[in-house]
Formats: structure tokens, sequence, C-alpha cells
């Protein structure tokens, strides 16, 4: 089949169609197309209004959103386009797309259909059971739903049977019976699947029908439970019996309203329900039986927050670094805590890890980190202020530092020069006593001394020299040096 599409864009006043024909080529006489779309696009800076599209040739069919349809400048229409050739001819036509106002939009549509015909159809099925009915047990009363699933050319019709005997109006693949009696025991159902190509009869499904319903037993009760203020809480009970069951609960009581499940879930409790007691009746056409009394326990709820600092110091820090402390805030009542909003006082400090909105279940931790960076020299003190929906709240934890001006440091190194020739030295440098070392020259210096400026405060510093000779042979290291940078 070949299909030829023409992309050129046609434009009407200000209205671009794209393609501006279709040619589908070639197609079996019968057989329908694949779908080509043409849109329509608005280049106007007014709306324009697509009124109505049609076909010239029947063969010809098109497809699209329903009509009249404004397009706003910018705006684009897709309408699709099949070819349905009805004889081996070659057909020409024309989309008309018309306007509210303005000239209409056509688009050129062409194809063949030659004298191939389409396969024949396949012969028909005669129908087979893939799922047979099965057998169903009720109590005396209730109905019965036998189903059959089928295969085979359409239509299927179904007629059901009880023993043989053709039951009126049972032609759906699913039969349920009216309410049966214990005379009912033991009757088959059998259905017979037919088409115009043949018949098959399922296997027979055997009914049970019992001879009594039975009255509830309860085999869970419900269990007493602790709940705190402002929770609600739910109560199950498990039950034996013939359906259906019928539930009511009750507190200390009196029945509640609307509550007919086997679960109850009340509503947030207060403490004026401590030790309210909830049973519930089950029932049946049979009887009823009514649980033990489940009681429930309301504890008041503790809003508590702990931290396990209340002070932090961060003693001496150069001006310009930074220093940090954490302190464990912990939920330690049993109701949930909300941070409504963490504040900091004092130059230089800040707080990171807790912030507002966050939610602590009982039991909960959050780790804040303070941090101290001084700008200048001096002592400083500040604090750390959490606030919540505590009853503690706000958890302070007061904070104290002192800055202190930075003092550069180095080492100076000087040694003795070789006695053989050589070209110059490098020096190596250790934080620990034996290495291992760190070159610290980039290659090597001719000097006997060597000032290294990158040591630190507080430190310990391990140093050893080597001389390399013109063939850039280097020595053995020198005997350590150490040095304390105060």
């Amino acid at each position: 089949m070949t299909i030829m599409l023409a992309f050129g864009a046609v434009t009407y006043a200000n209205v671009r169609v794209r393609p501006s024909n279709v040619n589908f080529g070639s197609l079996s006489v019968g057989s329908t197309s694949t779908t080509h779309r043409i849109a329509v696009t608005n280049e106007n800076i007014r709306s324009v209004t697509i009124s109505s599209v049609s076909t010239s040739v029947s063969q010809f069919s098109f497809s699209g959103p329903s009509l009249p349809v404004t397009l706003e400048p910018g705006q684009t229409l897709t309408v699709s386009v099949t070819f349905k050739p009805s004889a081996a001819q070659t057909y020409s036509g024309v989309l008309e797309l018309k306007r509210s106002r303005g000239w209409p939009i056509s688009i050129t549509l062409s194809g063949t259909g030659s004298g191939q015909t389409p396969p024949p159809s396949p012969p028909p099925v005669a129908p087979t059971i893939s799922t047979q009915p099965t057998n169903v047990k009720i109590t005396a009363g209730q109905t019965a739903t036998f189903q059959v699933a089928a295969s085979g050319t359409a239509p299927l019709t179904f007629q059901w049977r009880k023993n043989g005997a053709t039951i009126s109006g049972a032609n759906s693949s699913t039969y349920t019976t009216p309410g049966e009696a214990t005379s009912d025991n033991n009757a088959q159902f059998t259905v017979e699947v037919s088409n115009n190509s043949g018949n098959v009869m399922s296997n027979a499904a055997l009914l049970t029908v019992s001879t009594a319903a039975i009255a509830p037993t309860i085999t869970t009760q419900p269990t007493s439970t602790t709940v705190i203020a402002g929770k609600a809480v739910s109560f199950t009970i498990a039950a034996n019996g013939t359906a259906p069951l019928t539930y009511r609960w009750s507190k200390n009581g009196t029945e509640i309203s609307g509550a007919t499940s086997f679960t109850y879930t009340t509503p947030a409790e207060t403490t004026a329900d401590n030790n309210a007691q909830f049973t519930v009746a089950v029932s049946n056409s049979t009887g009823s039986a009514t649980s033990k009394a489940a009681i429930l326990t309301v504890s008041a709820a503790t809003l508590l927050l702990n931290s396990s600092s209340s002070s932090l110091s961060f003693g001496k820090v150069n001006v310009s670094n930074n220093s940090t402390q954490t302190v464990t805030l912990t939920n330690a009542g049993n109701s949930g805590i909300t941070i409504s909003n963490v504040t900091v006082s004092g130059a230089g400090f800040n707080a990171a890890g807790v912030s507002s909105g966050l939610i602590m279940a009982p039991g909960q931790t959050a780790t804040l980190t303070a941090a101290f960076a001084p700008s200048g020299a001096g002592t400083v003190s500040g604090s750390v202020s959490v606030a919540s929906n505590a009853t503690n709240s706000p958890d302070t934890i007061s904070l104290s530092g002192t800055g202190i001006a930075i003092v550069n440091h180095s080492v100076t190194l000087s040694w003795s020069p070789s006695v053989s020739t050589v070209v110059g030295y490098n020096t190596y440098f250790s934080a620990q006593s034996g290495g291992p070392y760190t070159k610290l020259t980039g290659s090597p210096v001719a000097a006997t001394s060597y000032t290294d400026s990158a040591v630190q405060s507080g430190e310990t510093c391990y140093f050893v020299v080597t001389s390399v000779d013109s063939s850039n042979t280097e020595s053995d290291y020198s005997a350590e040096v150490s040095a304390l940078v105060p």
C-alpha cells in the first residue's frame, strides 16, 4: 500500500492549513486506510470560528471535536481523515472546513481502490464451555447463583435446566434461583449453550440446601483499651452464625447511633469517658448474642519537651572560625508536640536541625545543632529558644563563647650545608613523629633554611630534610626535629 502526503501549507486570510492535500495511494476495496491528521492554525489577530466540516466524496471520512469550534489567535484545530474505497477506481474529493466568516478552507483528497478483495470471514465456530458451573451451598430461604463461561461465534444463547427440566426465562450466562427450600437439596443445574453452528451441554452443578439457620455466637470478645484524651479508639468483635449478621454497639447501656459494623471507632475521647463500658449485640433471623463489656480507660494528655542540656559553652573560638555543639530534644509526654518556632539571640550564634512545624511523637527525639562563629574578639552570651505546644514551652538553652583574635604562626628551620656537592634541599613535614612525611618543597631549594607558615596554634610539627645532587639523587632523611606551635 502506498500513501503519499503533500506537506505544503496553504494560508486562507491568516488561517494556515497543513498539509494542503492528502493522497492515500492504492488501497484494497473495502479496507480502511490509516488515519491522517490535518492541522488548521489561526494566525490572525482575532478569533476564527470553524462552523462545519464536510467531504465531497463519501469514501473519505473525517473525525474531530464537536463543531462549531472557535480558535483564538495561535490556536490549532486538528481533524482526522480516512479513506475506504468501495470500488476499484480512482477517487478525488475535497475536505471543506467552513468558517462563520470568510472563505471556506479546502483540502484536496485522493486515493485509488484496487481490485483486491478483503480476506473471507473466518468460518463459524460451535460453542465450547471454558468454565463449568460450580456446586453451591445455601441455607433454606436463600438464593443460589450459577455461572458459566463459553466461547464460540456470536450470538450465543443460554438455556438453564433444573434436574433436566427447562427453567423459563433462564437465558443468560448467569442464573440466580428463587429462595430455595430443603426439598431442593441435591438439585442439579445444567446449562445448554447454542449458536448457529451447534450446541454444548455443561456439567451438572449440585445445590446443597441446609435445613436451619444457626444463631450467632461470639468467638472474639471486644478488648478493654487505654487511650489518651483527644484520640479515638476502635473496638472489634468476631462472631459465627448464619448470615446475615447484624451488629448494634452500646456505650454504658445506650445504643450508639450508626454503630452497626463488627468494628466500632469512637470519636475523640475526653477524660469524662474514662471507665466507659462498650458492648455489642450480634443477631440474625434465629437469635442474638451480647458481648462482654470492654472498658475504656482515658488518660489525660501530657505535653512535655525536654532538652539534654540547659546551657552550651563554646569556650574560645578563633575569629571567623566556627564551632558547633548539639542538644537532644525529647518528647517526654504521651501526646504529639508541634514545634512552632526556634529563635536565637546573641551575636555569632546560630541553630539548625529543628524547624517550625516539626511534629514529635511521644518518645521521639530531635537534634538541635548550635553554632558559634565570632566576628570579633570578646566574650558573647545568648540563647536558643524552642517554642511549642508543650506545657513547659519555651525550652531555652543558654549559649556562651569567647572570640579569639587570629594569630598567624610559622616555624623556621635551618641546617648546616651538606659536605657533598648538592643542588638543593627538600623539606618534609609530619603531624606525628616518624612520619609518614609530606613534601613541602616543590623542587630542591639551594638555601639551608625553610619557613613553614601553614602551622596551626597548638599543633606539634615534625620535620626532616634531604639533599639532592646534580643527578637528582635524593639522600636519606635527616634527623627529625619537632616544634610545638603556641
